[in-house]
């Protein structure tokens, strides 16, 4: 593998794909032509290049999982597609790396296609990562727990499977009877009272 520093071409084996390969895919993810490959090519990539690739799809990955909020349905599913096959291969390590994107993803300027697709794609990583997802829980429960209450209905029910999932990650069997109360807690203010006395 050849370095980038210094000015030289960072080559990935074995077919020779560069990272401005990747960054000339990542560049046509806006144009509503090109959109849709762009997002097909980089989730290939994702599932063809594995770990040489990581860095650079990772790097990538707030671009792919903005594009979950585009008008264009086709767009969406290349985008969520995308945004799975980079989180398949990419190393539990990587979690703190994505963090940024997933708090995008969530915050309130997000559409509720993008809201909830990172919500799923959360979800999924806590099944996957568990320990990754623990590590970053603190940042991670209050973002999805205010979408619990959000007033669309399929963003609500994700973020519902989400907070169930990442609380699944907290390490600490002690707490696992307790969980379901602490979502229905994220839910509503009545249920808080109720959550606390459990």
């Amino acid at each position: 593998v050849a370095c980038s520093w210094l000015g030289l071409s960072l080559v990935l084996p074995p077919t020779g794909m560069s990272k401005a390969d990747i960054d000339a895919l990542v560049a046509k993810i806006g144009d509503k032509k090109e959109g849709q490959a762009a997002l097909e090519g980089l989730g290939q990539t994702a599932a063809d290049k594995g770990t040489p690739a990581e860095p650079f799809l990772v790097a990538a990955f707030d671009k792919v999982l903005e594009a979950t909020g585009d008008k264009s349905k086709n767009v969406v599913e290349a985008a969520i597609a995308a945004a799975k096959a980079i989180l398949d291969m990419a190393s539990p390590f990587a979690v703190d790396s994505l963090m940024p994107a997933f708090l995008t993803g969530l915050g309130v300027k997000a559409k509720p296609t993008q809201k909830v697709a990172t919500l799923n794609i959360v979800a999924a990583l806590a099944e996957k990562h568990p320990k990754s997802v623990g590590y970053v829980l603190v940042t991670l429960a209050m973002p999805v727990a205010e979408l619990t209450c959000d007033i669309k209905k399929e963003v609500k029910e994700a973020a519902t499977a989400c907070m169930t999932a990442i609380c699944n990650c907290t390490g600490n069997k002690d707490l696992e009877p307790f969980l379901p109360f602490v979502v229905k807690a994220a839910q509503s203010i009545d249920s808080t009272h109720a959550c606390v006395e459990k």
